[in-house]
């Protein structure tokens, strides 16, 4: 009760960012943190040095979107009816790490307290969400019909999308960061969050809006995360011991999956399992199942999903790198990659070129409805995944690309008010 009534004095208060700061251990543990003030990369809010291994993290998850995204786009990697020996066994341990890491870690750089730029941050996120929703159905209308399918131009689908879209993520993040100065006053956030979450399953929230209060617990499990923990896992007793239970866990998955991958009771039962689990985490029920996410085994399986992502995050985290190189540089540019990645795997020519190269290497016609089915596949999308990152990374990118993911929406605001404090003058 003390800690917690410490930490809601430290958020409410207008001197400090982070509520956890409240803790001297915590603020110890961030001045000891490695960091980097590197020109090469942006300083972020109030030229604050980065912490290395969160962009290390940052750029190895967007690069492991990047390749879920393409495997479940070209193969049946993520498809627990015929799933790929190997390929499908990374895919069952990404699905608990890629996105809750991408939660846990915007919980972690978020703030309490919504002063003015940080409100028209919240505008900015909320505007590239309608941006990139017109986009991928504009994307999605000429993919259709190119392919000489029907598909209706109006009207737009911004807030009601027929298919799953990446853009959940940012709904989400500017209702939490809005929120969030009003759920560190609750008794005790985290826990509450997680009652909701598991009461979310029988909620209607349907397809993409689920996201908002299943992976709640993500986020303000990182914003209430201690600093010290990087710290902690940039020793080596704890790399070792994290990161080989990572590697060996990852290890076991994939070789589970390509012994017996279609084994009554074996890995395809499991992987069904954690497929279903994690795509009630979206909103998305399995077609031969529409009310498995409403099942009484749906609650088990949520909390279960919870607790292996706690370890599984932590040993990714620990074999990563802890130092700035080349490898941080997706990392830095990840909202980039994360929104326009689905453009370009999702292109209608993109797809025809694609398919048709597949169709050649199968001996086989090869589509979204019988897609690449042999370990062979990883081999050639793992490399394609990261040329993706790579180019999407690149400097002329974001020169080319940054009105529509950073859009001057500061623009529309009023100027802050005088010294004098005199307000400034608007127009309606």
């Amino acid at each position: 009760r003390e800690v917690n009534a410490r930490l809601t004095e430290r958020a409410t208060s207008s001197s400090s960012p982070r509520s956890t700061e409240a803790l001297p251990q915590f603020s110890e543990a961030r001045d000891a943190m490695p960091v980097d003030r590197s020109p090469l990369l942006p300083a972020g809010d109030d030229s604050a040095p980065r912490i290395k291994l969160v962009d290390n993290m940052k750029a190895a998850l967007i690069c492991c979107v990047v390749l879920y995204h393409t495997a479940v786009v070209y193969t049946s990697a993520d498809r627990p009816e015929s799933p790929i020996p190997g390929f499908s066994g990374l895919m069952m341990v990404l699905k608990p790490v890629v996105m809750p890491g991408f939660c846990v870690i915007s919980g972690f750089l978020s703030r309490a307290d919504l002063d003015r730029r940080r409100a028209m941050k919240q505008w900015q996120l909320a505007t590239v969400y309608v941006v990139f929703q017109a986009l991928y159905f504009l994307n999605n209308l000429a993919t259709y019909r190119l392919a000489g399918f029907p598909f209706d131009a109006l009207p737009v689908q911004i807030f009601y999308s027929e298919v799953p879209v990446v853009t959940w993520f940012l709904f989400a993040l500017a209702a939490w960061r809005t929120l969030l100065p009003v759920l560190v006053l609750l008794r005790a956030p985290l826990r509450l969050s997680l009652v909701v979450a598991h009461l979310a399953l029988y909620v209607d929230l349907r397809m993409n809006y689920q996201n908002l209060l299943s992976f709640l617990p993500y986020f303000l499990g990182g914003f209430y995360l201690p600093p010290s923990l990087w710290a902690l896992l940039a020793r080596p007793a704890p790399r070792l011991a994290l990161g080989g239970a990572f590697v060996a866990a990852t290890a076991a998955s994939i070789l589970w999956s390509w012994l017996s991958p279609n084994a009554d009771g074996g890995f395809a039962a499991a992987f069904r399992r954690v497929s279903v689990t994690y795509n009630c985490f979206n909103g998305v029920a399995p077609s031969d199942e529409p009310a498995a996410c409403a099942a009484a085994d749906a609650l088990p399986k949520r909390a279960l999903f919870y607790l292996a992502s706690a370890p599984l995050l932590a040993g990714f985290a620990a074999v990563l790198p802890q130092r700035h190189g080349v490898w941080t540089v997706p990392g830095l540019m990840s909202m980039y990659i994360y929104l326009l990645h689905p453009l370009l795997i999702t292109n209608g020519l993109v797809m025809k070129v694609s398919f048709d190269a597949l169709s050649r290497a199968y001996g086989r016609e090869v589509n979204v409805w019988s897609p690449a089915d042999r370990p062979s596949a990883f081999a050639v999308l793992a490399p394609a995944s990261l040329a993706i990152c790579a180019l999407l990374a690149l400097p002329c990118v974001r020169a080319v690309c940054w009105p529509l993911v950073e859009p001057p929406t500061h623009l529309l605001f009023r100027p802050p008010p005088e010294r004098d404090g005199t307000s400034p003058g608007y127009s309606i």
